[in-house]
């Protein structure tokens, strides 16, 4: 077993580096020649591209799982799970029929080719500057575009396996259930259809939310309000994820001092923009235009309340009764976590993020069918965590799929739906909560030998 160090982190013995890159490379190569063969991209040029970026990112992941020494068992095993993934992601990267990208990503990326970047200042788009500064730069590269922006949302894919791995070392994990959570990431389905089959970008912002609470953890407040900050400049979605830093405050991990931080990185992230003649005004609003742009609509194939309702029920009164529930909600973790500050430790932190991101978007209306990718990622986590608890994993990536489902191929799952993932969400977001209310009874000194402090 391995070494318990400070704070309870893992210190298994460490792979030389040399290794790590002759089991780095040994997995770029096979991985280049194994996605160069099955490459559906017709032309030539850019397979050979595309294939060796793939492999190049899953030699890096090999690289970063290699970090400690692992059993020849288990690095084959993973290595398995980075083919695998990698094979699922270059198999989707002609795929190009939704409306998403043929109505907007394609249009975008021609208006930066056709005008450059004072394109920026003319486009209307309901996606924030850095997104647009991707876009940008996507649309100077003599590739298809098509292509280009899954592999910005791949990058981010294997970023996400390498942060929850690195958040697995402050709960002790052993070889065996990183390589198992870190393939649970890579593969799930909600993971890799949103990236390379859909190409939508929705890793970024979880890998940057992932990022945030990891560093909050490791005590590293302004690196942790920063990466806040820049998920919130991608989507607007990371507002699930914000409300865990007055959970974080009452810990004392950050404190009211970190605010100029995070606005001084989002705001800052706005000035390339800014200085190319976009209006600030125009900017600050982007949100406020993607809130309204769906208000009419309670649900948009999302597993949320309001796939139970029936459409002609009043809309007013039940927009405004799911704002009030969610703030209702938020604010019985919060009174929970305030009246309980003392027991405070990583796994409560875990769990009470976990409910938020399950238990917020449920509640509120006019949530997408992608509106649960950050609580797919924070469930996978969990049931690797606290085993007994695996079904979190698959049927929170269930009912998330139900809604990538009947997006993408214009029906619902037979026989399912989006009722049934509806009432799924609903149980595990109060599993979810009842763990953390069993987990802040328990005495102090049970808490701080259950789980990582981290004080």
């Amino acid at each position: 077993m391995a070494q318990l160090g400070e704070r309870g982190i893992s210190t298994e013995q460490r792979m030389g580096l040399t290794e790590r890159a002759l089991y780095a490379a040994v997995v770029a190569a096979g991985l280049f020649i194994l996605l160069l063969v099955m490459s559906p991209v017709p032309e030539r040029g850019q397979a050979v591209v595309m294939a060796a970026a793939f492999a190049l990112l899953g030699g890096l992941l090999m690289y970063c799982f290699c970090q400690s020494a692992r059993p020849p068992a288990v690095l084959i095993f993973f290595a398995a799970a980075i083919a695998a993934g990698m094979v699922l992601r270059t198999l989707s990267l002609t795929q190009s029929n939704n409306t998403d990208y043929l109505s907007c990503l394609q249009p975008w990326a021609q208006g930066f080719r056709d005008n450059g970047w004072k394109y920026i200042v003319e486009t209307w788009s309901d996606y924030n500057m850095p997104y647009l500064y991707i876009i940008g730069t996507i649309a100077r590269v003599s590739m298809n575009d098509l292509y280009l922006y899954k592999l910005v949302s791949v990058i981010f894919d294997c970023g996400l396996v390498v942060m929850v791995m690195r958040l697995s070392e402050r709960f002790d994990f052993g070889s065996v259930r990183k390589a198992v959570l870190g393939a649970a990431v890579f593969l799930a389905p909600t993971v890799w259809l949103n990236s390379s089959f859909w190409g939508q970008c929705d890793s970024i912002y979880v890998f940057f939310c992932l990022a945030a609470f990891v560093f909050a953890l490791e005590q590293k407040p302004n690196l942790s309000v920063a990466m806040a900050a820049v998920a919130f400049s991608f989507k607007m979605q990371t507002i699930f994820f914000l409300p865990i830093y007055l959970v974080l405050w009452m810990k004392k991990r950050v404190r009211l001092k970190q605010i100029p931080v995070f606005l001084g990185v989002f705001v800052g992230l706005y000035l390339p923009a800014l200085a190319l003649g976009r209006p600030f005004a125009d900017i600050v609003t982007i949100y406020a235009r993607q809130s309204s742009q769906y208000s009419n609509r309670l649900n948009l194939n999302s597993p949320s309340a309001y796939a139970l309702i029936r459409a002609g029920e009043p809309h007013n009164i039940l927009f405004g009764a799911g704002l009030l529930l969610a703030f209702l909600f938020l604010g019985f973790l919060l009174l929970l976590a305030w009246l309980k500050r003392d027991r405070l430790n990583d796994r409560t932190l875990l769990l009470l993020t976990a409910a938020m991101v399950l238990g917020i978007p449920w509640l509120l209306p006019s949530m997408h069918e992608r509106y649960f990718y950050l609580a797919d990622i924070f469930c996978i986590f969990l049931a690797v965590l606290i085993p007994e608890k695996w079904y979190f994993a698959p049927f929170c990536v269930l009912c998330s799929y139900a809604g990538y489902h009947a997006f993408l191929f214009m029906e619902f799952i037979p026989y399912i739906g989006l009722q049934i993932p509806s009432l799924i969400v609903l149980f595990l977001a109060g599993s979810a909560v009842f763990m953390t209310y069993q987990e802040l009874r328990k005495p102090l000194k049970e808490l701080a030998l259950g789980g990582a402090v981290g004080e």
